[in-house]
């Protein structure tokens, strides 16, 4: 009996052996499909990362690539990402860009901002106004104006993910804006210069034209002498602010061309005394070059020749009889410095701050009653922005004026 027993128990145990061997075959079989399944599994996520890595490396691309910078930062306000034109606007320096905080970024951007407060006060409105877009305009301290735009992220299932910032420079159309705007005014001016000064001397021109003509027959050779010279003076002054009307609208439209030429200034000078000098002598005013050695500016010989007709015109007109004025030229640093100075009569502050702008001003008249517009002034800048120079005035009322104005050298 021991025997068959212990034979059973034999077979059993081998039954349950191969039983066993069966279940650990099975479970290898199973092992290796989930290691087949996970080893495709990892494959496809590896390329799905990889796809998402190139996918957003190319976004990276894109956005560096435009002339807007961009932020991202979550709800917290904390940066999740930025651009390297966000970077370049705001002149983040590399060290604070890698703070890892972003404590220091945000000081120095409220370095950077011209009105730090209003700064502070569009973050607090972001933080208690999450779902609000903002576009608002700010002003840096180099000068820089970024038109910024902020918009909210949410998710599909309404989750608050942060902010975009979008940084926009506007710098050059706020200039042009403010251009347009200044143009429109001086035109605007320029138009009621013209009606206020072309209308009293054609009135005169009409009048004593219509008296000569109705009385000619009546009048004596020495009375028609005087109304014809009336009219000659009257048109005269008609025709030069009818050139220099023309010559500022040719400055205006760009049609004068700026060709500067190194150029001894003394000759130059010397011409343009020459040819005011009669007008001088009738007020017996005396005009001095003080330039007695050649000395060479790089300018444009029309409009330096311009520049000086009108500057000597003008102190002609409000220098007293018996005056003088001097014309002195000196090389200050980088920079050639004409000089036009009266003992004229001088004028206040006021005045000052008006004469190269189209802003209403009360126009004087000469010491011998001489009218003018203001315009050879205006003309005056425009020559000398030309040159990329300067131009100013010093005036000390009945003691006279002085009118300087600067021609860079080449560089």
């Amino acid at each position: 009996m021991s025997i068959e027993l212990e034979l059973n128990r034999t077979i059993e145990m081998q039954n349950t052996n191969k039983e066993h061997i069966t279940d650990i075959e099975a479970l290898q079989q199973k092992y290796y499909e989930l290691e087949s399944k996970c080893s495709d599994e990892i494959s496809r996520l590896k390329k799905n990362e990889a796809e998402l890595r190139l996918r957003l490396m190319f976004f990276e691309g894109i956005a560096n690539s435009t002339f807007d910078g961009f932020l991202v930062v979550d709800p917290n306000g904390q940066k999740i990402l930025q651009t390297q034109r966000t970077i370049d606007l705001w002149k983040i320096p590399q060290e604070v860009v890698d703070d890892p905080s972003g404590h220091r970024q945000v000081a120095h951007i409220m370095h950077m901002n011209t009105d730090p407060q209003k700064f502070i006060s569009e973050i607090q409105y972001h933080m208690e106004h999450i779902y609000e877009k903002r576009q608002y305009d700010l002003e840096l301290i180099d000068g820089t104006i970024l038109e910024i735009f902020s918009s909210p992220v949410f998710g599909a299932d309404g989750t608050h993910y942060g902010r975009i910032y979008t940084f926009h420079d506007i710098t050059k159309r706020k200039k042009y804006e403010k251009q347009l705007t200044q143009l429109n005014s001086d035109k605007d001016r320029f138009i009621s210069i013209l009606a206020h000064d072309l209308r009293s001397p054609f009135n005169s021109l009409l009048g004593l034209s219509n008296y000569l003509t109705k009385n000619v027959s009546k009048l004596s050779l020495k009375e028609i002498e005087t109304i014809a010279a009336s009219i000659y003076d009257t048109s005269d002054k008609t025709f030069s602010l009818l050139e220099d009307t023309l010559l500022w609208a040719s400055v205006q439209s760009e049609t004068i061309t700026y060709t500067p030429v190194s150029t001894n200034i003394v000759a130059i000078i010397n011409e343009v005394i020459e040819i005011l000098e009669p007008i001088a002598q009738y007020k017996n005013i005396l005009l001095k070059n003080e330039l007695e050695n050649e000395l060479n500016a790089n300018i444009d010989i029309y409009m330096f020749k311009a520049i000086l007709r009108n500057l000597i015109s003008n102190a002609i007109k409000f220098t007293n009889k018996n005056g003088e004025i001097k014309i002195s030229a000196t090389h200050i640093n980088t920079n050639t410095v004409v000089k036009v100075a009266d003992n004229g009569i001088g004028m206040k502050q006021e005045l000052i701050d008006k004469l190269f702008s189209f802003e209403p001003v009360n126009s004087a008249s000469g010491t011998a009653n001489e009218t003018g517009t203001g315009l050879g002034l205006i003309l005056c800048k425009d020559f000398v922005d030309k040159h990329c120079g300067k131009i100013w005035v010093e005036s000390t009322l009945g003691k006279g004026t002085t009118v300087s104005f600067s021609i860079p050298d080449p560089s």
